[in-house]
């Protein structure tokens, strides 16, 4: 009589599996674009057709001004617009040489915001030396 002998299957080895999960992981950490701040009012920006995406995402400074209020926030910090002038300085200094010369201010604001208060900060941003000024807008959906 033959005697077969049982096989067992081997077991998976998982020795890799945690280079494998720390390589994907910081391949997405550097391949993907951190939010250097965050808004902490509520906006509803206006809806536009003509669009684009800003080049230099390193190189904003991002600035959020609301309607109900003439606080305006750059960066994370609250601010009046007499001192918007030296808190954008304070975010010009925080970049590289290199993003200095490109930055470019990255305005937020509300739909109800009067003009009048867009053109205070307009004011005080050029008073800061940042005449690069960029407006955000959501896409207007247009029906064909």
């Amino acid at each position: 009589m033959i005697k077969r002998r049982r096989r067992t299957m081997p077991e998976l080895n998982m020795a890799s599996m945690p280079d494998l999960i720390f390589t994907v992981l910081f391949f997405f950490m550097i391949s993907s674009h951190m939010r250097s701040s965050s808004p902490q009012m509520t906006l509803q920006t206006p809806e536009g057709t003509m669009l684009a995406e800003p080049q230099s995402k390193s190189a904003l400074v991002y600035l959020y001004v609301t309607a109900d209020t003439t606080r305006i926030q750059v960066g994370n910090r609250m601010v009046n617009i007499a001192d918007l002038p030296a808190a954008v300085s304070a975010e010009r200094q925080k970049m590289t040489s290199a993003d200095r010369k490109q930055m470019v201010v990255c305005m937020k604001a509300d739909r109800r915001t009067p003009m009048a208060v867009v053109s205070r900060v307009k004011q005080a941003l050029r008073d800061a030396n940042a005449t690069r000024i960029i407006y955000v807008a959501k896409e207007k959906k247009t029906k064909e």
